[in-house]
């Protein structure tokens, strides 16, 4: 699997998981359907890009994986570590803004 693809399904299947995680923390309704929101846009990143081919030598593609693998490092443990709500969906945001740069670099075949 090339590596934006992997980081982009890693990050899909860790906010699919932690939806009901957070739920029990005690997401209000608004912050509910923003995660739900933010787990779209990451699974559109992901079917984005499975579906399409990525220059996985563009060093800038190079660069926004890293980028992506380090929030995801921060993202599960801000996750395991559950303390604020809205500063782990700023966190969420963050790391999905990442991805979808990733895939605006979708070669046009």
């Amino acid at each position: 699997m090339n590596p934006s693809v992997e980081a982009l399904e890693n990050q899909y299947f860790l906010l699919r998981s932690s939806l009901g995680t957070l739920i029990a923390q005690g997401a209000t309704a608004q912050q509910v359907e923003e995660l739900r929101a933010q787990i779209a846009r990451s699974r559109n990143n992901y079917w984005t890009a499975i579906n399409n081919k990525l220059d996985e030598q563009d060093p800038e593609v190079k660069s926004l994986v890293s980028q992506l693998n380090t929030e995801q490092l921060s993202l599960n443990a801000t996750i395991d570590h559950l303390g604020n709500v809205a500063k782990i969906l700023d966190a969420i945001t963050k790391a999905v803004d990442i991805g979808s740069q990733i895939v605006s670099k979708v070669v046009a075949l």
